[in-house]
């Protein structure tokens, strides 16, 4: 696991918040899924993602949020999926996907 790469999952009413640091990608992106999932049962409002310590995401990260939403979406279809802070690469990946028309994507 790179030194720089980081995932932080906290609780915060009934959103569970994933912090990401470094570059999520083929090689971390597990790591990311092994650290947030045992937390999904417990989101009964949003799954938040904050990558302002993003610098770079790739198709495998990508995959660790669609994962997460159909997860979510398959129990309960009203819960969101957000992310946040992400920077300018991030919302591009996310506008070329076409993933920011289904994902909250906030500044």
């Amino acid at each position: 696991m790179p030194d720089d790469f980081g995932v932080d999952v906290t609780v915060d009413g009934g959103d569970v918040v994933v912090t990401v640091r470094g570059e999520l990608d083929v090689l971390t992106a597990p790591f990311l899924w092994e650290q947030m999932e045992p937390a999904l049962p417990g989101v009964t409002g949003k799954l938040v993602f904050d990558f302002t310590g993003l610098g770079f995401i790739d198709s495998m990260g990508l995959g660790v949020i669609v994962r997460a939403q159909s997860r979510l979406r398959g129990e309960a279809p009203d819960r969101q999926v957000v992310v946040r802070h992400a920077n300018a690469h991030a919302r591009k990946v996310f506008e070329i996907t076409g993933l920011d028309r289904v994902l909250d994507i906030q500044p």
